[in-house]
């Protein structure tokens, strides 16, 4: 199960769908319209009493809003409803209803997971302030809405390793990947012609024509004194720890395809350039990268969330009446 499913599953809490019997909405305000759909003024009103109701608050609806917030703001216990209906209504367009037979088989597993048989599974409903029926409603409601998020949201986004050790460095400024392997390409100028004098020249002449934009490979085949030299100055591969230490540090902090100052070495003055390197991941990195992509997950799924909320409600013809937010 993906980290931010199994999150989102743990984590959500799912309202009751009210009854709103047809003598109720004769005398009942409609709090505000949103297509089709209307909020009555009765459910805003009762809203603060709910919100204590174990198991009465979809926290994923919260946006990342505190739930004390809520409490304490008519304003924002109106924009919840109306996030909730904006919601609900999208899953009846969209078909994601869930079955009888998808409650029914929720229910079972939830009492075998609990190991309580159907009597006690009552018992245990009826002290979360629950009938069963109204359970129902509960589980349904979050069947759907669970459905929605993973079809909707989630299965959009995409979370990479390179995007959460992106995250990780940032959170972790002196971190500096560890080079495990490198290839390089080198034009050497040896000592042995001429002395290290005669060798350096060589070297600054090759180095002044590659910056006024002669090929490295070109200067290679013509200039390269290693012994046996291969085509382009190709050296090899290299693991790290396995080349000349004084010059392994320079190479691995250059970027692939990026030619090198000239370097001194033992015998000599070398021009390298670095055709690829693979960095080996930190054993740190590597412990904590799939927390850091389910929480990366969780915060693009929140602001998808909450944009595809912004999206619907310029969509959904959102009229909202006098004393709604009072």
């Amino acid at each position: 199960m993906k980290p931010v499913l199994k999150y989102l599953l743990l984590n959500l809490v799912f309202i009751l769908s009210f009854d709103t019997a047809s003598a109720k909405e004769l005398v009942d305000k409609i709090a505000a319209s949103i297509s089709s759909d209307v909020l009555l003024l009765s459910e805003v009103k009762n809203f603060t009493a709910r919100i204590d109701r174990p198991g009465s608050i979809d926290e994923t609806l919260l946006l990342g809003m505190p739930v004390e917030t809520l409490k304490s703001s008519r304003t924002e216990q109106l924009n919840y409803l109306l996030r909730e209906k904006i919601l609900d209504s999208e899953i009846r367009r969209l078909g994601m209803t869930a079955s009888e037979s998808q409650v029914d088989g929720e229910m079972t597993q939830m009492a075998k997971r609990n190991h309580l048989g159907a009597s006690e599974f009552s018992e245990y409903l009826k002290n979360q302030g629950y009938t069963l029926d109204e359970y129902r409603k509960v589980l349904k409601t979050r069947i759907e809405r669970q459905g929605f998020y993973e079809r909707e949201i989630v299965s959009k986004l995409r979370i990479t390793d390179e995007d959460a050790l992106s995250y990780f460095q940032a959170k972790n400024p002196k971190y500096q990947p560890t080079v495990g392997e490198f290839k390089i390409a080198q034009i050497f100028f040896s000592a042995k012609k001429g002395g290290l004098e005669g060798a350096l020249n060589r070297a600054k002449a090759a180095r002044e024509k590659l910056d006024t934009g002669e090929k490295f490979e070109t200067l290679a085949n013509q200039l390269d004194e290693t012994p046996g030299a291969n085509q382009d100055g190709f050296l090899g591969s290299f693991k790290s720890g396995e080349f000349l230490p004084e010059l392994e540090k320079s190479i691995v902090a250059l970027n692939e395809n990026q030619v090198s100052g000239i370097l001194r070495g033992p015998s000599g003055f070398h021009i390298i350039k670095l055709l690829s390197k693979k960095n080996v991941m930190d054993p740190e990195f590597l412990r904590v990268k799939e927390n850091i992509k389910a929480g990366l997950i969780q915060q693009n799924f929140d602001r998808q969330l909450k944009n595809w909320f912004e999206l619907k409600k310029l969509d959904a013809n959102l009229k909202i009446y006098e004393n709604a937010a009072e």
